[in-house]
């Protein structure tokens, strides 16, 4: 009896706390988040063993590593997909996703493709979808009160920011929290990581990454104030920090940097060399003006100098091979006058290249793929002119003429000189 007993403990803790030997700090392909692929706090491209994945409009697409063709992400033999017009029958499809449910991207886990479907007025619920097509399944459904706003997957845990709608006699109140959601086993019991204070009041709970047994996400709010909040005294009353969760451990601290002062912003974590990159931003100081950026420990101890004047609204992005250095968003938003582009740097950082993009960005930066490929989604216009979009379609749909997904061959790194990389164009033929 007692030894059955053990048994029995044993497989409850498998169960609920995922006791089992835990993975290493380093990027684990095929169970770990994408950081790489991450853009507007989403991601529109995944990869996978055989095929690479995409969102657009309101499917999955799926395109086979060899053939480079692409499908929608539906095994049926009978659905028509993107081209059915009987709306009943397009709910049928496994690749079809409802209304906004595209914008907060999808991700590849274990060999399955996972998304939120979010329906105005209804319930959030996560879906399952096999790297085929063939299966499709409801893996959790959230009450109707709840709104996941931003989600990424790691490790076989779905963690989310929660935005509740808490009904009170005097009006409705809101709640926010990052919390994690096990996908394994049959429990599913939603495990809160941190509450942001009910008397703040939130703008956005977000900016999730993960990497090795951390996770980061950020809190931008504002404490209550009977004083109007304006761009004069924001500052006084603006609560914007960064968070790092310790998996193992299960403690969330602050991600702090030295020599900060009391308004300065952590902006962005950066994935580099097995540790991360972080930068603190001063308000009220030009975006163009240079700043430090910092290298730490993964859970943001021993943080040292990583690299000085760098302007401080230039953003780091990493492959896990490359460090890129972006102009791209200052350019966008009118604070760089030059052209868009990347310094390049090895692991040693070393300047290996400086390239300029081929085209020119409809918002900020993109994502920049993998060490082999950055894949991005494409429209042609009627006007015959080609845009980058990692997610929706054209808001104007009758003068999209045709759509399909475009790759970096990052194989010629080091050859560029400051000309502008290639892309190659794959067109969607449903």
């Amino acid at each position: 009896m007692k030894y059955d007993r053990v048994i029995m403990l044993l497989l409850l803790c498998l169960m609920l706390t995922g006791c089992s030997k835990s993975l290493p700090d380093t990027y684990q392909e095929g169970s770990d988040y994408q950081y790489m692929e991450r853009h507007a706090f989403s991601a529109y491209h995944q990869t996978g063993e055989k095929a690479h994945y995409f969102a657009y409009g309101h499917y999955i697409y799926y395109m086979d590593k060899e053939e480079k063709v692409l499908l929608p992400l539906c095994g049926k033999a009978d659905c028509l997909h993107d081209r059915e017009t009987d709306f009943e029958k397009i709910q049928e499809c496994n690749a079809y996703m409802e209304t906004e449910s595209v914008d907060t991207g999808i991700s590849y886990y274990s060999g399955d493709l996972y998304y939120v479907e979010k329906i105005l007025g209804g319930e959030d619920i996560l879906y399952r979808i096999s790297a085929d097509g063939t299966k499709k399944e409801q893996v959790y459904q959230w009450e109707k009160d709840i709104e996941v706003e931003e989600w990424i997957i790691h490790r076989g845990v779905l963690y989310y920011a929660e935005h509740k709608y808490l009904s009170e006699k005097d009006g409705t109140a809101e709640r926010y929290a990052l919390k994690a959601l096990s996908l394994s086993g049959n429990v599913k019991n939603p495990k809160t990581i941190h509450t942001v204070d009910e008397d703040m009041n939130v703008m956005t709970l977000g900016d999730i990454q993960a990497y090795g047994n951390f996770l980061y996400f950020q809190v931008h709010a504002y404490e209550k104030s009977e004083e109007e909040i304006t761009d004069d005294n924001y500052l006084k009353y603006q609560y914007l920090k960064t968070f790092v969760y310790d998996m193992k451990k299960d403690e969330t601290r602050e991600l702090t940097l030295p020599d900060t002062e009391k308004d300065d912003i952590i902006q962005g974590v950066v994935f580099w060399q097995g540790r991360i990159l972080v930068g603190p931003y001063k308000p009220h100081v030009d975006y163009m003006k240079p700043a430090p950026w910092y290298i730490a420990d993964l859970d943001g101890s021993n943080a040292e100098l990583f690299m000085e004047d760098v302007g401080q609204g230039l953003m780091f992005y990493s492959d896990g091979k490359y460090l890129y250095l972006s102009n791209i968003n200052m350019v966008w938003r009118g604070h760089d006058k030059s052209e868009e582009c990347y310094k390049i740097y090895d692991k040693d950082l070393n300047l290996v290249d400086t390239v300029k993009l081929p085209f020119k960005p409809p918002f900020g930066d993109v994502s920049i793929g993998t060490p082999e490929y950055m894949f991005l989604n494409y429209e042609k216009t009627k006007s015959g002119k080609k845009e980058e979009d990692e997610g929706e379609g054209t808001s104007e749909k009758e003068e999209k003429e045709e759509w399909g997904v475009m790759y970096w061959d990052k194989s010629k790194i080091g050859s560029y000189h400051g000309d502008a990389f290639e892309m190659t164009h794959i067109k969607y033929e449903g």
